[in-house]
Formats: C-alpha cells, sequence, structure tokens
C-alpha cells in the first residue's frame, strides 16, 4: 500500500484533509476549519505539512493551543483558537505580519458561524493606512542591513561579510516590493519580488548567491539597494515626516519612539528618523533629558524636527 506521506502529488494531501474534515464538522466545538500554508496557496512535497486553524466555541475549559494530528500518514498542525480570540486577533492583526497574511491567504474548510467568512474576506483587503504602515516597519528593517554592509566594506573591505548584510536586507527590500504593489507578503517574499522586480533582486540577491563576489559586484548591489531606499524616502517614511509636520516643533527620539509603538505599534522609528535626518529630509537638534529620575545632571537627547524650508518642498 502506497504511504500517502511520501506522495508528492497535492491529491495525497487533499485525500488525507478531506477524510479529516468530517470529523473536525462532527465536532460541535469546532465553529470553523481554516486551511493555510502550502496546501492553501502553495506547492506540497513529501516533507509537506497540513496547517489549519480551529476557531472553537468560546469556553473557560480550553484546551492545549496546538494539536498534531495523524491524517492517514499526513501530519497536520491544527491551531486552535476561541472565536473570541479569533475576531480579536483578526482585528488587530499589524497588516502583512505572518499571522495576517496566514489569516488572508487561508480558505475556509467549513464554518458553523457567517461571521467568520466576512471576517477573512475583509482581510484580504489592504487599505492606504495598513499599506503605510507595513512599508514604514519593511523599510525600518532595511536600513541596519544595509548600514553594516557599507561599514564592513569601508572599513574592512570584507566582501564576503557586506554581500551576507546585503542578502539580509533582501527579504525586508521584497517586503517593501510586494507591499508597494498593493499584494499580500508570502511566506517566500524573495521569489515573489523576484517576478516583479527581476533586475533589483538578480543584483542584490541572485548575483550575490551564484556569482563570484568582486568588489565591483557587491559594490554595485549595494549601492542599487540604497539607491532603491533613497527614491523610495519619502513615500516609505511618510508617516514619520506627518508625525514631525503635525507637531510643528522638535521631538525628541524618546517621544517618537513612544509614539510610534504606543499608538502604531512600529518599533525602532529613531532608525528611520537618523536615515531621514543624513539625507536631508528632516533636521537633527536635541533635547534636555535625565537619565534617570533621580539624576542631577541634565543630558542632550537626540532629536528631530521638521523644518519650514524642508516642509515647503
Amino acid at each position: 500500500m502506497k504511504d500517502p506521506a511520501r506522495d508528492t502529488s497535492t491529491a495525497a494531501f487533499a485525500a488525507a484533509l478531506d477524510a479529516l474534515v468530517p470529523q473536525l464538522q462532527g465536532d460541535r466545538t469546532i465553529l470553523a476549519a481554516l486551511l493555510g500554508g502550502s496546501l492553501s496557496h502553495d506547492r506540497v512535497w513529501e516533507k509537506s505539512d497540513i496547517d489549519l486553524l480551529l476557531i472553537t466555541v468560546d469556553d473557560k475549559l480550553a484546551g492545549p493551543p496546538l494539536v498534531s494530528l495523524n491524517a492517514d500518514g499526513v501530519n497536520v498542525h491544527a491551531l486552535l483558537m476561541q472565536r473570541a480570540e479569533f475576531r480579536k486577533l483578526a482585528d488587530g492583526a499589524v497588516h502583512q505580519s505572518f499571522m495576517h497574511s496566514f489569516l488572508a491567504k487561508s480558505r475556509v474548510l467549513f464554518t458553523h458561524d457567517a461571521t467568520i467568512h466576512e471576517i477573512c474576506s475583509r482581510l484580504q483587503t489592504i487599505g492606504a493606512r495598513d499599506t503605510s504602515l507595513a512599508l514604514l516597519r519593511a523599510g525600518i528593517d532595511v536600513l541596519p542591513c544595509l548600514y553594516k554592509a557599507r561599514k564592513f566594506l569601508v572599513t574592512r573591505g570584507d566582501l564576503d561579510y557586506t554581500a551576507l548584510w546585503i542578502l539580509y536586507a533582501a527579504t525586508p527590500l521584497a517586503q517593501v516590493e510586494i507591499i508597494s504593489a498593493r499584494k499580500l507578503v508570502d511566506r517566500e517574499v524573495i521569489p515573489q519580488a523576484l517576478a516583479l522586480n527581476p533586475g533589483l533582486f538578480k543584483t542584490v540577491y541572485a548575483d550575490l548567491l551564484n556569482a563570484r563576489k568582486t568588489r565591483k559586484a557587491v559594490e554595485a548591489a549595494l549601492e542599487t539597494a540604497e539607491v532603491y531606499m533613497a527614491e523610495r524616502a519619502e513615500r516609505l517614511f511618510a508617516p514619520v515626516l506627518d508625525y514631525l509636520r503635525d507637531a510643528g516643533d522638535i521631538r525628541s527620539a524618546s517621544d517618537v519612539e513612544d509614539h510610534f509603538t504606543r499608538r502604531l505599534g512600529v518599533d525602532g522609528v529613531t532608525t528611520a528618523c537618523e536615515y531621514l535626518s543624513d539625507r536631508g529630509l528632516i533636521a537633527k537638534a536635541s533635547s534636555p533629558v535625565r537619565a534617570t529620575k533621580r539624576s542631577s545632571a541634565s543630558l542632550q537627547e537626540l532629536a528631530f524636527f521638521l523644518p519650514a524650508d524642508l516642509d515647503a518642498e
């Protein structure tokens, strides 16, 4: 008898799932089953598994959050989540995050609650504000990688380590590309971005992996990535520019971080401010700060503002 776990065809996994679904539907505590992962929207292979999200009734007697099942030889990883928690997660999911992408790309296998269908459909729509914040997060993630790449090229001439940091930047660069196109970010975001911008990702990704690392090639890759970011800086970091424009005066780094972390769920915005300052898009200043509540001396904290002449541009 053929072992379906070793059959690389989608049909074998689909058959295992088809046999499992009636068992799940017969459980009165399971309101819906969502299929994610490769079987939902990608290719399966012999080591694939089936990823499920099982939405359960709201019950104080909750079981384990994750159950691993055996469906006719196929491994099934089922995440269990109560309906109230699912609704809260869907409403608060950071757009273009892993969980948002998982939910938006998942397929509803069955549901006893029509609102779950509506929630999943709503997650597939990406609004302008969500796009703006997702671009900000991705842009911030790119900056330290390119900084490190430039540092090791300039200070050590280390082509291998420089190339490694450029490759680290490839994933958030790919996220920028996909989010800019108003598409959902996949787990395999670099192949996704290669299809949209093959020239860029050939230079900053494929060539660095497959070709000999000459100084000319590594410098070209780094400069290409840096130019890509510079050309998009005002769009990527628009929320920061808008915040400083609305503030109308100097804001300390801690004020900026507090605003974006607490209100928008975005960390590391000081990195974006330093980048914008280096590019002359905002101005750098200082603001008095005490290291601790009991400090007797005042220090000068990094601060930023948007001058009127830059705002006018």
